[in-house]
């Protein structure tokens, strides 16, 4: 009874023949449509309204806070992504 010297072997998640995000399928399908339009409509008004901002309040000569250029950063990024998975 060796049960402590025993090694479990888990496998690797590549020994199947095609790895798990091959088989997704479309991101976009008409189930999803409106949630991932209306997130994309939330991101774009985001990267707007950040991006009007910091030209507002360089125009206006105040110093601009980094949580703006942050949230600005994050809603082109998140945009960016949806574009690119989006066959």
């Amino acid at each position: 009874m060796n049960d402590k010297n025993q090694q479990q072997d888990w496998g690797s998640p590549f020994d199947t023949p095609t790895h798990w995000s091959l088989k997704m399928g479309p991101i976009i399908n008409n189930q999803n449509k409106s949630v991932y339009l209306s997130v994309v409509w939330m991101l774009g008004t985001i990267t707007i309204v950040s991006l009007a901002g910091i030209i507002g309040l360089s125009v206006i000569g105040k110093e601009i806070p980094q949580a703006l250029i942050a949230l600005g950063s994050v809603a082109v990024g998140a945009l960016g992504s949806l574009f690119t998975h989006s066959k």
